[in-house]
């Protein structure tokens, strides 16, 4: 082995302040809680958000727990559930039970509502305590026989969520992390290599996990994405770097010098790189609902940590764990052959005007498609369909005609506050289609508001969204525009209409950022065009083949085109970015094209595996949130590749023209093709 370079002890001195700081961030990140009321999820700042607070300071959160039983035949209800009654009156942080009759003999309804007092974890151990006296009085022998219970209500989804975050946490990441180490030992033959590839993507998580605790973030069903996608998105763009220090090291460098002289060559695309990411995360920051906005700039607060913690820890890192010896081993390019990737460049450049129309004809289709997409911002379905407490909550629906509540608030003063007028309204909203049943006489507050209940029949948000809408201009027809519909079922279905509008709002934005960006990274703004091109195309795929494949937009999808957007450029602009300077060189395009798929190519197509691999991996989890996004990204990643190994040298080469007679005298030489 040959001697330690000079600048090893002073490496070594930057590692162990790193490793100690990083074990701080660790232990503080360890001690992150969970959002287990799902506070998160719901919008701030909006009219919805705005009449859901006085509804509370008028009347109380009014949450509660549903206990459907079913027997196999007529009981005496009373008898059999009134020590269950008393038992959770007794219970502390519990408002009021009320036993209610089934739609049939053999059924009944005990309706526990909790004080609103009993928030965060003695909300979760009382829920947990009621389910537990529930089904110990459904199981217990009597006349009659053992009773079948279903469990329902807001409070039992959001605590469900909880529990599934915690699970989902400890299975993912595990998963993810083993999957990309198989990757990159195939690639890189070397476990060194691979150990300081995944450092700084490891930091950079810890790191970001702290922070968030320090700022007193919760983890929520959105958070859960954060890991594996700093994990993936640092893996991936270590790729580049650990490519150009093989390229050094094949020239002859010592794997120090050889790491130096990479993050040197790189400093400039990766630099865009890192800030087109993080513009992309950071779209996500103003979003309404408060988990989207956390997810956004949490994540861009962790890629621009392990961008920088790369261009640090990769050099100390690299003399250490990478190999001594002569150039360091690794796949090859599938495409080794000179001629076969001679052959190739050439063969799309005369076929470029080809591949253009057919791109331009296939964002067209997609982006009408697009265009259709349907909202579900239902929160049980980010459960899976096997859970417990979707089955429970189709039971309820079932017997009760519904699960869910609609609140209409008619505030002090209002035209429809006073019985007389207040008495048809209800009566018309009751008749409405989407509407179950009502739920008892219209409350009345201290402060002269009134609030009537009903029970919703079940929907998706879209048809929520628009009987919502048709109540209160009934409303309004009648004098009260003032009185607004309220509750947790206002709050998902009237998000996910807002959802749709800032995830275009979301999109646009950064595809223009992006475009700025480019332009002053690569100095041109035709480069800057074609880059956005080929990013701009696989979000338009994505989302024409939802509407294709019949499935709706959700929270975490919603986030795909803003997240993406920022994400898969970073393997165009190290394209467009060799490409560049090639042809400033001398290169024609033509051989600049295949000077780059003879080496850049490498690089791009081992991250966009990984990337693609890694939110593959998601498919393990169980919350839909992951399973969703993890297969979205994956199908968009490989569109991207896609895009940027045939797409993007059509824009960038032009065909070939024939060769005109040669003229007499010496000749300039022929033209390959031209940029623009």
């Amino acid at each position: 082995m040959p001697p330690a370079p000079p600048f090893r002890r002073r490496d070594l001195l930057l590692l162990v302040l790193l490793a100690g700081l990083t074990a701080g961030w660790f232990h503080l990140q360890r001690q992150a809680t969970v959002d287990v009321e799902n506070v998160a999820m719901k919008s701030v700042g909006t009219p919805e958000a705005a009449a859901w607070e006085r509804r509370v300071a008028s009347f109380g959160r009014g949450e509660e727990v549903l206990l459907d039983f079913a027997a196999p035949a007529p009981l005496d209800w009373f008898g059999r559930l009134g020590p269950l009654a008393s038992e959770l009156t007794a219970l502390p942080g519990v408002a009021a039970v009320a036993p209610a009759p089934g739609r049939s003999p053999e059924r009944a309804v005990v309706i526990v509502r909790l004080a609103d007092a009993t928030r965060g974890e003695a909300r979760s151990d009382l829920i947990a305590t009621i389910e537990q006296r529930a089904g110990a009085t459904a199981r217990a022998t009597t006349t009659g026989g053992e009773l079948q219970l279903a469990i329902g209500g807001a409070p039992v989804v959001e605590q469900a969520l909880a529990l599934g975050l915690q699970e989902e946490q400890r299975r993912i990441v595990p998963i993810l992390a083993a999957g990309l180490v198989t990757v990159l030992l195939l690639c890189y033959r070397h476990v060194g290599v691979v150990l300081a590839l995944l450092a700084p993507a490891v930091l950079g998580i810890v790191w970001t996990g702290g922070i968030a605790v320090l700022c007193g973030r919760q983890q929520n069903p959105i958070s859960v994405m954060l890991q594996p996608v700093l994990l993936t998105v640092g893996v991936a763009s270590g790729v580049h770097w650990i490519e150009a220090w093989r390229e050094q090291r094949r020239l002859g460098l010592a794997s120090g010098e050889a790491a130096r002289v990479a993050i040197a060559e790189l400093r400039v695309p990766a630099l865009l790189a890192a800030t087109t990411t993080v513009v992309g995360f950071l779209a996500l920051a103003t979003h309404p609902i408060p988990a989207v906005a956390e997810f956004g700039w949490l994540a861009a607060l962790g890629v621009a940590l392990t961008y920088g913690l790369a261009m640090v820890v990769l050099p100390a890192l690299l003399p250490l764990l990478a190999p001594h010896g002569g150039a360091p081993r690794g796949l090859a390019m599938a495409s080794s052959s000179g001629d076969r990737i001679s052959a190739l460049a050439t063969t799309l450049a005369r076929r470029s005007r080809a591949i253009r129309w057919g791109a331009l004809l296939v964002a067209a289709a997609a982006g009408a498609m697009a265009l259709q997409i349907e909202v579900d911002n239902d929160p049980l379905r980010i459960l899976p369909d096997h859970h417990p407490v979707r089955r429970d909550a189709a039971t309820l629906a079932s017997d009760l005609g519904g699960s869910e509540t609609l609140d209409l608030l008619v505030p002090a003063g209002s035209a429809l506050a006073d019985d007389a007028a207040l008495a048809p309204f209800v009566a018309a909203t009751a008749a409405r289609a989407g509407i179950a049943a009502p739920l008892g006489p219209p409350e009345r507050a201290a402060n002269g508001d009134r609030l009537a209940r009903f029970l919703l029949a079940p929907a998706g948000s879209r048809a929520r969204e628009e009987l919502f809408a048709a109540i209160e201009s009934d409303a309004a027809a009648r004098g009260a525009p003032d009185v607004q519909a309220t509750g947790l079922s206002v709050l998902v279905a009237r998000d996910s209409g807002q959802l749709i509008r800032n995830t275009l709002r979301g999109t646009l934005g950064s595809a223009a950022l992006l475009f700025v960006l480019f332009w002053i990274g690569l100095k041109s703004g035709w480069m800057a065009w074609l880059g956005l091109i080929p990013n701009v195309l696989p979000c338009l795929l994505v989302y024409g083949g939802m509407v294709l494949f019949d499935r709706p937009l959700t929270v975490a999808t919603a986030m795909i085109s803003s997240v993406l957007l920022g994400l898969i450029v970073d393997d165009t602009i190290h394209l467009l970015h060799r490409f560049q300077t090639l042809v400033k060189s001398g290169h024609p395009p033509l051989d600049a094209l295949t000077a780059i798929f003879r080496g850049t190519a490498r690089a791009v197509t081992i991250t966009s595996a990984v990337l693609a691999l890694g939110f593959s991996l998601c498919w393990f989890g169980e919350l839909t949130t992951s399973v969703e996004f993890g297969t979205l990204a994956a199908v968009t990643i490989v569109a991207a590749l896609l895009c940027d190994v045939v797409l993007l040298p059509a824009l960038l080469v032009a065909p070939p023209r024939a060769a005109p007679p040669a003229p007499a005298g010496p000749s300039a030489g022929p033209s390959a093709g031209v940029a623009r």
